[in-house]
């Protein structure tokens, strides 16, 4: 048996031994995103709309480990290469420094991403995607205060302690490990090292693939179920987060002087754009109103307006509105969030990736300027918001899309018992009665039905104080329900809203009401809504002279409908004007109408990455009446025509912002 000094000094048997610890800490860095990923299959089983068998169940756990290896193995390759490098120089130490510092370094990250990818996806319903870093032009200090008091992250906070923990335990155990069994192997025969050094080679490149078939571990081969949560797991948090990193760089580097990402696949835009934009109004259906109020309310979706959940009686004040003018409930936002969707609803520009607030006071107002384009019918402009006005950005953007004149929480004296984004939606309205002025029309962005929640709900005789008293038939569910404490902020808010619609309609008499959501909720009263509520928010238009009867009900629609519709709606015959959605007075039987990676027609509707990963619904009326879905809808894949036209709007809604006033 050889002295174990020969061990030691033989470069080739450091190699070995380097490789063997590389792989172990390869191995544990597989287990800890696996471990993840199942605790995510049990945690969050109630948000699994598929039957599942173990077959698919083991197919996608197997897919997984393919990410899991890549994520792995990309971040040992440092070490790895280090060791083929600087090992036969006999600077093997050096190696050693560098493995420990990637272990820790490595473990720290991934084990912060997958804690934090359990709140992620609690509130978003899936792993982290572009939409997170809208963070960074959000009001932080709001966004931390909301995060710790609705979810309290301390049990999550000493999670992450133990675990990094263990793992830095780990990391010193390989370390100190002496691997005596590699001694086994050792040989001076040159063809046998020559043999292993290829097959650990071979092997490691395999890791960093996640695959030993021709194609790599990538995010367009994910779906291997047919449900698209299961489908979101099969992506650990890293890998999704490197992918988040990346899609959104793709949108947001490309800058104002930048390709436009969507002009792909053949798709083209007109030179002159606004030219093929322009309409003209036909006969006005009402007479031009006193006061105009757009109100926006902060997720309010579709799903609580719908019979199968009338019971609960959470928005009878808009119900009771829309009964008495147009409404429809087949509304596509523009956006996921707040200010995308707002952006988009106010400059007329559809939401294509990209943060508009930032771009938009860069440039002089859009054509398209809801504003602008009621200034033009004789209206001041008005917007009020019941935060800061440096949230987002949003002050100095209305301000750029024309807006005369702008208030926030500050003009109603600071904050409300909410406390954390600014004042109660009572107050916010409050403030919009005791501004409005003669012949305006008022922009209002609500607040209240957003975290952490803590209104103070029992001076307003709110019903539910636990999920006991909900009507018996919710009940019924046996799964999870929604905390009747989060939705009571629903509650309020629509009761707010119909308060002050009663006001102003008792001053105002002729006003004109135009209420939406700004993008659905992302809270739903069970874990299994399906497709349509969670992409879908109402239209109500309400005011003297609006009848149901001027629209189909079952008309689809985008937010890009509101302003040609408003504007039809009051003023003049032949009024020029420009929008890229359409009146929803024009005659059409059948239409595709597209928001931000959503595309919706009378009878599909898809969501997601258009080109990759994403989700299939096939409208059914039943789903409104029906608490649970009864059967699992088949997927299908978007056809190459209607996809060409959604990158043929988005690549105009890019164009229009970054380019649109050259």
């Amino acid at each position: 048996m050889l002295a174990s000094s020969v061990f030691k000094s033989s470069r080739w048997f450091l190699f070995v031994n380097e490789s063997w610890r590389i792989a172990t800490l390869w191995f544990a860095g597989v287990l800890l995103f696996m471990s993840f990923r199942v605790f995510f299959l049990v945690y969050f089983h109630n948000r699994i709309t598929a039957s599942l068998d173990v077959d698919t169940v083991l197919n996608a756990l197997k897919t997984g480990f393919a990410f899991d290896s890549a994520a792995s193995g990309v971040c040992f390759s440092i070490p790895f290469l280090l060791n083929c490098i600087l090992q036969p120089l006999r600077l093997g130490h050096w190696v050693r420094v560098v493995r420990i510092l990637t272990a820790k370094l490595f473990f720290a990250v991934a084990i912060l991403l997958c804690i934090t990818s359990i709140t992620y996806i609690t509130e978003y319903g899936s792993q982290f995607n572009y939409f997170m870093f809208e963070g960074l032009h959000d009001d932080q200090q709001a966004i931390a205060l909301t995060a710790i008091k609705q979810y309290q992250p301390w049990g999550s906070l000493l999670s992450l302690l133990l675990l990094l923990a263990v793992a830095f335990k780990l990391c010193h155990i390989i370390d100190k490990q002496s691997n005596g069994f590699l001694e086994r192997i050792f040989t001076n025969c040159k063809w046998k090292r020559t043999f292993l050094i290829v097959l650990i080679v071979v092997l490691f490149v395999c890791a960093i693939r996640g695959s030993f078939e021709s194609r790599p571990a990538t995010r367009k081969w994910s779906a291997v179920t047919h449900d698209p949560f299961l489908n979101n797991l099969v992506i650990n948090p890293f890998r999704s987060f490197v992918y988040a990193i990346k899609d959104y760089s793709e949108l947001q580097n490309h800058g104002l002087e930048g390709a436009n990402p969507y002009l792909k696949n053949n798709v083209t835009i007109a030179q002159d754009v606004l030219a093929g934009l322009e309409q003209h109004t036909s006969e006005p259906l009402l007479a031009a109103p006193s006061q105009v109020f757009f109100i926006v309310m902060e997720s309010y979706d579709s799903w609580p307006l719908q019979h199968k959940y009338a019971s609960l009686n959470l928005t009878n004040e808009l119900k009771s509105l829309a009964s008495k003018g147009i409404y429809l409930d087949s509304v596509l936002p523009a956006a996921s969030s707040t200010m995308n969707s707002l952006s988009s609803l106010l400059s007329g520009i559809p939401y294509a990736g990209v943060n508009m607030s930032l771009i938009g006071p860069q440039q002089p107002a859009s054509k398209l300027s809801l504003f602008n384009q009621l200034e033009q019918l004789g209206y001041t402009s008005q917007f009020f918001y019941g935060g800061l006005l440096s949230w987002q950005n949003v002050g100095q953007y209305v301000l750029s899309q024309g807006a005369d004149k702008v208030y926030s929480a500050t003009d109603a004296g600071g904050k409300g018992s909410a406390g954390v984004w600014g004042i109660d939606d009572g107050q916010l309205f409050d403030l919009v009665a005791e501004k409005t002025q003669a012949k305006s029309f008022n922009v209002i962005m609500s607040g209240s039905y957003h975290g952490p929640f803590n209104l103070d709900l029992t001076q307003y005789d709110y019903p539910f104080k636990s999920a006991a008293d909900y009507p018996a038939a919710i009940q019924e569910l046996e799964t999870q329900l929604l905390d009747p404490y989060v939705l009571g902020h629903l509650w309020y808010s629509d009761k707010m809203l119909g308060s002050f619609v009663r006001k102003m309609q008792q001053r105002y008499p002729d006003a004109l009401f135009i209420i939406t959501g700004d993008h659905y909720s992302r809270r739903y009263l069970h874990p299994r809504p399906n497709l349509y509520e969670l992409t879908h928010v109402p239209l109500v238009i309400y005011g003297n002279g609006v009848k149901s009867s001027m629209l189909n009900a079952q008309k689809i629609a985008s937010h890009m409908d509101i302003a040609p519709t408003l504007l039809n709606l009051i003023a003049p015959a032949n009024t020029a004007f420009y929008s890229v959605g359409q009146s929803l007075f024009s005659p059409t039987a059948e239409r595709t109408v597209f928001g931000f990676q959503t595309v919706r027609n009378n009878k599909q509707l898809w969501r997601g990455d258009l080109s990759a990963l994403y989700e299939y619904y096939a409208v059914n009326s039943l789903d409104k009446i029906q608490l649970m879905p009864t059967q699992t809808q088949a997927f299908k894949e978007i056809d190459a025509e209607t996809e060409q036209a959604y990158n043929q709007y988005m690549a105009q809604a890019w164009h229009l912002l970054t380019q649109g006033k050259k």
